[in-house]
């Protein structure tokens, strides 16, 4: 009976080591995977954050282009009137001139 005591307390012994190791290496499993998953979600950030960033640039590259459209249209309209009132006065600036070149009035 002293015997079956023993080898009872010394299976139950060896059990709980089993027991010991297993969670041990359960737990090793789970902090890896979990290492695993940070290391995914940090990578996962790297990635949305350069989306974003060209997403952004983008974005502000077409407002760029519409901008620069509308100052174009504005700059090309400024231009075609000043050429218009240039146009609408050389006739008398070019009399202006040889009125003074040849002394006439």
């Amino acid at each position: 009976m002293v015997v079956e005591a023993l080898k009872s307390i010394r299976e139950g012994e060896e059990e709980g080591r089993k027991l010991i190791e297993e969670a041990k290496e359960r737990a090793a499993k789970i902090l890896k995977e979990a290492e695993e998953e940070v290391k995914r979600l940090k990578e996962k950030a790297r990635e949305d954050e350069k989306s974003l960033a060209r997403e952004i640039s983008d974005k502000y590259a077409q407002e760029g282009k519409k901008e620069e459209k509308v100052i174009m249209k504005n700059a090309e309209a400024e231009a075609e009137k000043l050429k218009s009132i240039a146009e609408s006065n050389l006739d008398s600036t070019i009399n202006f001139v040889l009125e003074k070149i040849l002394g006439l009035r």
